[in-house]
C-alpha cells in the first residue's frame, strides 16, 4: 500500500538521520559554561582565575515595534554565541533584568531599580563568588542607562563596601565593566546604514539584531523613525556618538512613541553583523583581559 511504502521510507530517513556524524557530534558539545545550567559540583571544578561574567540589562519600553524585553534578549543572545565559540573560556551568569530605566517611567511597561539597589546588586552579585574564591570580573551591559552605575560598581567591588581605600584582602580582584556597543564602535560604524542619530534606542541596530535573534517579537508593521534631532555638538546624536556632557533627560522630552532612531533600515542580515561585530570584541576584551592587559 502506498501507506506503507511511504513509512517505510519515513525509517529509512530516521535511520540515517539518527547515523548522521554531525548530528552526533553535536549531542556531545561540551557543556556550555551557564552558571544556571551547572551544578554546585562543577561550579567547584573550575579554575579560580577563569574570568567570571555578570551581566546586565533592562525591561523597559522599546518603541512601539520592540519588546520590553530587548535589551535582555539581546544581551543573552550575545552571551550564548559567545559560549559556543569556547565554553570553557569563561563563566557566564543569568542576565540580571532589571537595570536602572527611570528616565523611560513615562512609558508604560518599564521597570526600574533605585541607583542604590542596581549599585548594591551589582557589587553583592560580584561579592558572591569573590567569597566563592574566583578573582576576576566582567561586568558586561547591554543598556545604556547602566553605564555610569556600572562604573561605580567596579570601583565600589575593588574597594570593599564602604571603604575609602582598597581592602588588602581584595588585591587579588580584578574588575572591569564593559558594554558591548561600545567595545565594537568601530565596527558597528562600518555596517551601520543609517545617518547619525539613526541608531539610538530601538532604532537601526537594536532592531536589527532582534529581527536576527528573535523575529517573532518584532512588530514589523509599526517600524518608523522617532526622536528628536540633535540639539547642539555637546547633546547627544546616537550610541555611537553620546554626547560630551552628562545630563538626565525623561524620554518623552525627546521621543513621541518611546524609540530614538531610524528602525526602518534594519534588516536580519545586518543583525547578524551586529551580533558578529560584538562578539568579537567581547572575545578579544576577555583574552586581553585573561592577560592582565586591562583591569
Amino acid at each position: 500500500a502506498p501507506g506503507a511504502v511511504a513509512i517505510r521510507s519515513l525509517r529509512r530517513v530516521l535511520i540515517s538521520w539518527e547515523a548522521c556524524p554531525a548530528r552526533n557530534q553535536s549531542n556531545k558539545r561540551t557543556k556550555a559554561m551557564y552558571l544556571a545550567d551547572l551544578t554546585t559540583t562543577d561550579v567547584d571544578k573550575l579554575d579560580r582565575r577563569l574570568p567570571v561574567i555578570i551581566p546586565f540589562a533592562a525591561i523597559e519600553q522599546h518603541g512601539p515595534h520592540l519588546p520590553t524585553g530587548t535589551d535582555t534578549f539581546i544581551t543573552e543572545g550575545l552571551l550564548r554565541r559567545l559560549d559556543a565559540r569556547n565554553p570553557d573560556n569563561i563563566l557566564w551568569l543569568p542576565v540580571q533584568r532589571f537595570g536602572s530605566s527611570s528616565h523611560h517611567m513615562p512609558f508604560i511597561g518599564s521597570l526600574t531599580l533605585t541607583s542604590r539597589t542596581f549599585l548594591d546588586t551589582a557589587r553583592e552579585l560580584v561579592e558572591c563568588f569573590f567569597a566563592h574564591g574566583f578573582t576576576r570580573f566582567i561586568l558586561l551591559n547591554g543598556h545604556g542607562g547602566n553605564q555610569a552605575l556600572l562604573n561605580v560598581a567596579v570601583q565600589e567591588a575593588r574597594l570593599g563596601a564602604g571603604n575609602v581605600t582598597a581592602d588588602e584582602a581584595r588585591s587579588d580582584m580584578k574588575i572591569i565593566h564593559a558594554t558591548y556597543w561600545v567595545l565594537a564602535a568601530e565596527r558597528f560604524g562600518e555596517i551601520r546604514e543609517s545617518a547619525p542619530g539613526g541608531m539610538g534606542h530601538a532604532g537601526e541596530m537594536e532592531t536589527s539584531v532582534m529581527l536576527a535573534l528573535r523575529p517573532e517579537l518584532v512588530r514589523t508593521d509599526s517600524l518608523e523613525p522617532d526622536g528628536e534631532e540633535q540639539r547642539c555638538r555637546f547633546d547627544h546624536k546616537d550610541m555611537l556618538e553620546p554626547g560630551q556632557v552628562g545630563q538626565f533627560r525623561l524620554w518623552n522630552e525627546w521621543s513621541s512613541k518611546g524609540a530614538i532612531g531610524d528602525p526602518t533600515v534594519a534588516s536580519a542580515e545586518k543583525g547578524e553583523l551586529f551580533i558578529e561585530a560584538a562578539v568579537d570584541s567581547i572575545s578579544e576584551l576577555i583574552e586581553e583581559f585573561k592577560a592582565g592587559r586591562i583591569g
